[in-house]
């Protein structure tokens, strides 16, 4: 057993190829799937457990959310010259993914549909996730 298994009331998970993570406002979880065969059924399970190598030290300010066409980003401890993000759908369809060499920068939004997205921000030491309302 690899320890306790956690229930989230608000939990942002995302399934990428070959990643699988959940993250809280404070804590990095690894999902695992367990597959289960029951007289021809196939039941999927998933479990989660806390990453406990996960650290962020980033600090990021996103403006406006909601937004309509331009998102801010400011990073504020920004380790390394390189910081990332990949922009997605709700079902994990990548739109966008760019590697920035500023701290502060903006994502273009415009042309996207309304709806909610998952922006992954992340520099040589951390990764954190962010829910973004396109109105």
């Amino acid at each position: 057993m690899k320890g306790n298994i956690y229930s989230l009331s608000i939990l942002l998970a995302i399934s990428l190829p070959s990643v699988n993570f959940a993250q809280s406002q404070n804590q990095e979880y690894i999902i695992e799937e367990l597959f289960t065969r029951s007289e021809g059924l196939e039941i999927n399970t998933y479990a989660l457990y806390p990453d406990d190598n996960f650290k962020s030290d980033l600090s990021i300010v996103l403006y406006p959310n909601p937004v309509d066409d331009i998102l801010n980003v400011t990073i504020k401890a920004l380790q390394g010259d390189k910081v990332s993000y990949s922009l997605m759908d709700m079902s994990g369809k990548l739109i966008a993914m760019k590697e920035e060499k500023n701290s502060n920068f903006t994502i273009n939004m415009l042309n996207l549909l309304s709806g909610v997205y998952v922006l992954v921000i992340q520099d040589e030491n951390s990764k954190k996730s962010y829910k973004i309302i396109k109105k």
